[in-house]
């Protein structure tokens, strides 16, 4: 390999490691956009005691009574950062959050980001960088999940090599046979197409553009909060669609990446 091309791999990697940075940085905005979005609440509890902290080794400082509303403001951990109809802003445990009321009359139902969430998830949104066929790429996906066992997926990706640029599209059936264990292994066959386009400026350059099948395998796992680490490995069979040549190409691919589920 010359210094050329070790140039672009690097400044190719470096591309795909600052995608994955804007990404994660994407995820966390939408993850504390949703954890701070306001709720009006009714006191149904004879009262609320507000802390001046996230805990109750912070001092009571304010007392809020029942039929009064409120705004949730943030949350951490079992704590809520709630202000009332006066203005006055504190901390209110989850305990006695729990009792308050929505404006349908119904009591609060907080939901828990854990490993039973992401379970029984139901949309899956992330970001991934890796090899493709030897090349840097990164990808997007979106996912919905049926069953706990049964996902569809579509994902965009785009790879960058020193002859050649391409871009894939590719629509997935997932398989989880285990979304209980820790590190939940999970199988992939898909369907696609992916369009190249050369870098050089060639005689008579063309773009191509072919069908392709895909399987794979990987596994995912849950951090903290709504994010979740993926890795997989894929193996791709590019149909030719050129009439004088019938030979497809077999291509492979890894990533590494996260995502958060809702």
């Amino acid at each position: 390999m010359n210094i050329k091309s070790i140039r672009f791999y690097l400044n190719s990697s470096f591309s795909v490691l600052r995608f994955w940075t804007l990404c994660l940085l994407a995820f966390w905005s939408l993850s504390a956009s949703a954890a701070n979005e306001e709720t009006s609440l009714t006191i149904a509890d004879p009262f609320i005691e507000l802390h001046s902290g996230a805990g109750s080794g912070y001092p009571i400082f304010y007392v809020i009574d029942r039929g009064e509303k409120v705004v949730i403001l943030k949350r951490k951990t079992e704590w809520f950062k709630i202000r009332a109809q006066n203005g006055q802003e504190g901390w209110a445990s989850k305990q006695q959050m729990q009792k308050t009321l929505l404006p349908s009359g119904e009591n609060l139902k907080i939901n828990e980001a854990t490993r039973e969430a992401f379970i029984e998830r139901r949309w899956e949104v992330g970001a991934a960088g890796g090899e493709f066929q030897h090349a840097p790429v990164m990808s997007m996906y979106g996912a919905f999940t049926f069953t706990q066992n049964l996902s569809t997926e579509f994902t965009l990706a785009k790879s960058i090599g020193n002859v050649s640029s391409s871009n894939l599209f590719k629509l997935n059936v997932l398989m989880q046979p285990f979304p209980q264990w820790k590190y939940s292994p999970f199988f992939t066959l898909g369907i696609g197409s992916i369009q190249v386009k050369p870098n050089a400026t060639l005689i008579e350059p063309a773009d191509k553009s072919n069908q392709l099948g895909q399987i794979g395998l990987g596994f995912k796992t849950y951090l903290s909060r709504r994010f979740i680490l993926r890795f997989e490995a894929n193996d791709y069979v590019i149909f030719s669609a050129s009439n004088d040549n019938d030979k497809n190409e077999d291509l492979s691919e890894w990533k590494l990446g996260f995502a958060i589920f809702f």
